[in-house]
C-alpha cells in the first residue's frame, strides 16, 4: 500500500523524499508500510482503550509498530530537512494511502464532494458520512497556518455531526442544519483560496 506525507508548507519534492526515506526503513525491516501501520494501530487502540489486559498488542504488533515509527521519523527528518522550527512543528508524517480518491482530490474537487454529500445527507442514518472529515482535511492540507486549518476541519466537522443526526431531533427543521453546514464549507473554501494562492 502507498504512504502520503502529511507535512504543511512541503513541496511535492520534499514529501517525496520524506516518502522515499520511509521505504528504506521499511525494506530494511522487511515490512510492508500496511504492516507497519496495522502494529502502530494496535498500539495505539491500546492505549485509547487505557491498556486492558486482554487488548495488549501481540510481540508481533510491537515490532509493527516500531518499524512504523521508525518509518515515520526518518520521513518527517528527511522531508523537513533544513525547516525552522516553527514550520517543522507543522508536520505530521506519514500516513497511509488508504482512499486516493478522497487523500488525493484537488481542492475543487474536494469542495465539491463536500457539497454533494451535505445536499444528499438525509439524517437518517445511524452513522455519519467519514468521508467529510477526509475531504475537509484534504481541502485544507497545503494551508500553512495548521491551526487555521484545524479550526476549519473541525466547524465543518461540528457542523455536520446535527444534520447527519437529524433523525434523533425530528422536531426541528433540517434545512437550518444543512445550511449550518454549507456555510462552514464556504468559509473553508474562503480561507483555502486565500492561503494556497499566493
Amino acid at each position: 500500500m502507498d504512504m502520503i506525507m502529511n507535512a504543511r508548507g512541503a513541496t511535492p519534492e520534499e514529501k517525496q523524499r520524506g516518502i522515499e526515506a520511509a521505504k528504506v526503513v521499511l525494506a530494511l525491516a522487511g515490512m510492508t508500510a500496511e504492516e507497519a501501520a496495522s502494529g502502530a494501530f494496535a498500539v495505539e487502540g491500546w492505549d485509547d482503550i487505557g491498556f486492558s489486559e486482554d487488548g495488549e498488542p501481540s510481540e508481533a504488533e510491537y515490532k509493527a509498530a516500531d518499524v512504523w515509527y521508525e518509518a515515520n521519523n526518518a520521513a518527517l527528518a528527511a522531508c523537513c530537512a533544513g525547516w525552522p522550527d516553527e514550520k517543522r512543528v507543522q508536520a505530521a508524517g506519514l500516513n497511509l494511502l488508504t482512499d486516493p480518491e478522497e487523500q488525493l482530490a484537488d481542492r475543487e474537487t474536494v469542495l465539491a464532494k463536500l457539497r454533494a454529500i451535505v445536499q444528499a445527507e438525509d439524517g437518517r442514518s445511524e452513522y455519519h458520512d467519514e468521508r467529510v472529515f477526509l475531504l475537509a482535511l484534504a481541502a485544507t492540507a497545503d494551508m500553512p497556518n495548521g491551526t487555521l486549518a484545524r479550526d476549519l476541519v473541525s466547524a465543518v466537522t461540528v457542523a455536520y455531526t446535527p444534520l447527519a443526526h437529524a433523525q434523533f431531533t425530528p422536531d426541528e427543521p433540517i434545512e437550518p442544519k444543512r445550511k449550518a453546514v454549507l456555510d462552514a464549507i464556504d468559509a473553508l473554501e474562503r480561507a483555502t483560496e486565500k492561503s494556497t494562492s499566493h
